[in-house]
């Protein structure tokens, strides 16, 4: 075989691949999830919104999860553990903002981590030690409600019309975007160390 067949075969592997990769996102969960509301880190819990949600049912993130902590299995959190992710996110956020992209985005606006729903994916280690991954949207890109979307039949003048562009359907999929800013980004947190392990947040 040529050199030219050979690297003309290798990329349509890598573009099959690629493609196939694509096509599997969003990953859906099958569900129930755990709506999470927002937890004043002084436990009054005045604030009753719900802020996104843990996805105690891994079907769509089970793959990554030993990816990210080699040998971890997701558990379902309790309130300790919430308050502790998000304390550890409060005291975080200055050098959050400092690894944005721009400073006139997101992560910059008035009212910082309340302008963000959540996916927590919490995982314990072989030893017991304790992890959460979290996903960051924007509020008004995410769609809190734990519903699917209207089936539609566009042969079908009797069914409703389509739905508007859809948000993020935070509840039953696991959120993966290219791109956007810093409307998305995503955290790894040592529950255990009160400290981000890990930051990502997105580019232009």
């Amino acid at each position: 075989m040529s050199y030219k067949s050979l690297l003309s075969s290798v990329c349509l592997i890598i573009l099959f691949v690629a493609c196939s990769v694509r096509e599997s996102w969003p990953p859906k969960t099958t569900g129930p999830n755990l709506p999470v509301r927002y937890c004043d880190i002084n436990k009054e819990d005045k604030d009753k919104t719900i802020i996104g949600y843990a996805l105690v049912d891994t079907s769509a993130v089970n793959w990554l999860v030993s990816i990210w902590v080699e040998g971890a299995c997701v558990y379902t959190p309790v309130l300790s553990d919430i308050r502790k992710t998000e304390r550890i996110l409060q005291r975080a956020y200055p050098s959050v903002q400092e690894h944005a992209y721009h400073k006139d985005g997101h992560l910059f606006e008035e009212g910082g981590l309340r302008n963000f729903a959540r996916q927590y994916v919490f995982m314990k280690s072989p030893e017991g030690k304790k992890f959460v991954y979290v996903n960051f949207v924007l509020l008004r890109w995410s769609d809190l409600e734990d519903k699917e979307a209207p089936f539609y039949d566009p042969n079908d003048m009797d069914t409703p019309p389509p739905p508007p562009p859809t948000r993020f359907a935070l509840s039953r999929y696991w959120l993966r975007v290219d791109d956007g800013g810093d409307g998305f980004w995503r955290a790894m947190l040592d529950l255990e160390d009160g400290i981000v392990e890990r930051l990502f947040i997105n580019g232009p």
